[in-house]
């Protein structure tokens, strides 16, 4: 294992010229902990972009045999290690692994140490890496059979996400199934399409209830999760709180979406709720007429109880639409029926 990261990354640079050391440095984060591109480089040392990228794989392919040579221990045991937990992880966790393992030494004041470990392992080419791209963050995988399990693991369950009904997907956890064991858990980690929202339901990001990306949507999810109606007001603060949003969300803007979007319903004085829930649009008149169509004649207490289900309405405002005589008309029993 590695006694000392600094000492070691100075030994294997021992005939390096300042420059070499200047390329590499900057490169892999050893100093700022953040990779300085080709052009930054070579404006420093006032050489072209392309002459920098020369010295970089001049330098690497000087490393690898060394690295492989005097850190094999330290290799063998990130391959294993790897191994044991499923053949493939995710770049910034299995760097946290081997730090972990090699946290005596991290301890001593080791800076950017996440970066220095990284370049021991590409340079000596053991695991392999595979590169952030649009389609995954960076990851490492032990050998191509495990690569090719992990994706074929991810081609099934997107395939399984895309073809079943969402809800049910959602409210099943249905990707648990094909999650076997914990290290196939963690390989819904590392495909960008995969998310998880801020109440830990998973799916695909393109989903709104995964990746709300309209106030729209972000109104949704609230209150599909709060599971009964929000004032506006509240709305807004849940967005804000539970960070689904990274700006703070304005008041005006949720009432205003609220009133524009067919999947929200006023139930009361600033009030909704969601249409999926059972409450429908219209006014106090209007409920009671649909409810009197579906029920039959019923009592004052009765209206007053069935319309408190789809409303949030003070008795008085309820009582006096019963009385318009113009739709509804008063039974010789007490009971109420349309007109």
């Amino acid at each position: 294992m590695i006694k000392d990261v600094n000492q070691l990354i100075d030994e294997l640079f021992a005939d390096f010229n300042p420059r070499q050391v200047k390329v590499i440095s900057g490169r892999y984060g050893f100093k700022t902990g953040e990779k300085t591109t080709l052009q930054e480089i070579g404006d420093e040392l006032g050489i072209t972009r392309e002459r920098v990228r020369q010295i970089e794989e001049y330098c690497l392919k000087k490393l690898e045999k060394r690295v492989k040579e005097e850190l094999q221990d330290f290799l063998e045991f990130c391959h294993k290690h790897l191994l044991k937990t499923g053949g493939v992880r995710r770049d910034d966790y299995f760097i946290n692994d081997i730090k972990y393992f090699i946290k005596p030494d991290l301890d001593k004041g080791v800076k950017n140490a996440d970066q220095k470990i990284r370049f021991l392992l590409w340079a000596g080419g053991m695991p392999f890496y595979h590169k952030e791209d649009e389609n995954f963050t960076g990851f490492w995988y032990a050998d191509e059979d495990g690569k090719r399990k992990f994706l074929d693991f991810v081609k099934n369950l997107t395939n399984l996400l895309e073809k079943h009904d969402k809800q049910a997907a959602l409210d099943d956890k249905i990707y648990l199934k094909q999650c076997k064991d914990f290290h196939t858990c963690h390989y819904v980690l590392i495909p960008r399409h995969f998310g998880f929202n801020v109440f830990g339901d998973f799916g695909l990001r393109d989903w709104p209830e995964i990746e709300p990306r309209t106030i729209r949507d972000k109104i949704y999810l609230v209150l599909k999760k709060h599971g009964k109606p929000l004032h506006f007001s509240e709305i807004a603060k849940y967005i804000t709180d539970l960070g689904i949003d990274r700006k703070p969300a304005h008041i005006q803007t949720a009432h205003n979406e609220l009133i524009n979007d067919d999947r929200f319903v006023l139930v009361g004085r600033g009030i909704y709720g969601l249409n999926e829930h059972g409450f429908m649009p219209g006014t106090v008149r209007e409920v009671i007429t649909r409810l009197l169509k579906a029920n039959g004649p019923l009592t004052k207490a009765e209206v007053v109880e069935l319309v408190n289900k789809e409303r949030f309405l003070q008795e008085n405002t309820i009582l006096i639409n019963l009385q318009n005589k113009r739709y509804f008309k008063k039974l010789a029993d007490g009971r109420y029926h349309l007109r």
